[in-house]
């Protein structure tokens, strides 16, 4: 029987993603390397040369799943927006990844899956501080922010977010309360003054 040879990148995609499938289905905790490398039909030492443990492919899962999130970053910090509409159009973002049912919060709040959601939070920690450090820089060069905390108080900001976004068991009117507190905050925290924001939950 022929052997198939697959590019690298293509290969160490397909552990991924059977990485990914498992974690969903499973949860870390309970998946081991040989069920992945059963689910990619191939042996674990083509596993050990792409990864160098169940953990290391977990830090790439991670990546992965907050690839489409950071993107969305990216895009609105490289736009054409004021710097408080980009702050805004940030954290809606979160509260809409945060509300859906969908990839990277299922993932995340899958049984077993308590590392992945550490994972998933660095990885977007490191994925969007940077794009985020550069909407904030702007915003105080331009006068639209007054704070000397911009990396911390948006830190905070997304925090409160997700602890926001969390809460499902709110009902309407305890949502609307949170959602208008947050946008005050929000315009507080950043020292905002001639900009409403607009929290979409």
């Amino acid at each position: 029987m022929t052997r198939i040879v697959k590019d690298p990148a293509e290969r160490r995609l397909e552990l991924i993603e059977a990485a990914e499938s498992l974690f969903a289905k499973k949860g870390y905790e309970d998946t081991a390397v040989s069920e992945i490398v059963k689910k990619v039909k191939v042996g674990q030492g083509t596993f050990y040369h792409y990864f160098k443990s169940k953990e290391d492919i977990l830090e790439a899962v991670a990546k992965k799943v907050v690839a489409p999130y950071v993107e969305e970053v990216r895009n609105i910090a490289k736009g054409n927006e004021d710097p408080a509409t980009k702050v805004n159009s940030i954290l809606n973002g979160i509260l809409k990844a945060n509300d859906s049912d969908l990839g990277i919060m299922k993932l995340m709040h899958q049984k077993g899956n308590h590392l992945l959601h550490q994972k998933v939070e660095k990885a977007l920690e490191e994925g969007m501080s940077p794009l985020v450090t550069e909407v904030l820089s702007k915003g105080i060069a331009e006068g639209v922010f007054k704070t000397e905390y911009p990396d911390e108080s948006f830190g905070f900001l997304i925090a409160s977010t997700l602890y926001l976004s969390h809460n499902f068991s709110w009902d309407h009117e305890s949502r609307e309360r949170m959602r208008t507190a947050l946008e005050e905050i929000t315009s507080r925290v950043l020292g905002v003054t001639d900009y409403r924001f607009h929290l979409e939950i």
